[in-house]
């Protein structure tokens, strides 16, 4: 029995440590994406004057 649930506690972990690096790097890619989308606009404003 303690085998068993030190088997399942060890699976949330795993589980729980993939979903935090997974958040973390969908989110570093969307905030990367939306600073290159601002710098892409302040260009077009700035050559445009």
């Amino acid at each position: 029995m303690r085998i068993a649930l030190g088997i399942i506690f060890g699976l949330f972990i795993i589980c729980f440590a993939a979903i935090v690096i997974e958040e973390l790097f969908i989110g570093g890619k969307k905030r990367r994406k939306a600073e290159n989308l601002i710098r892409e606009r302040r260009n077009e404003t700035d050559t445009g004057c």
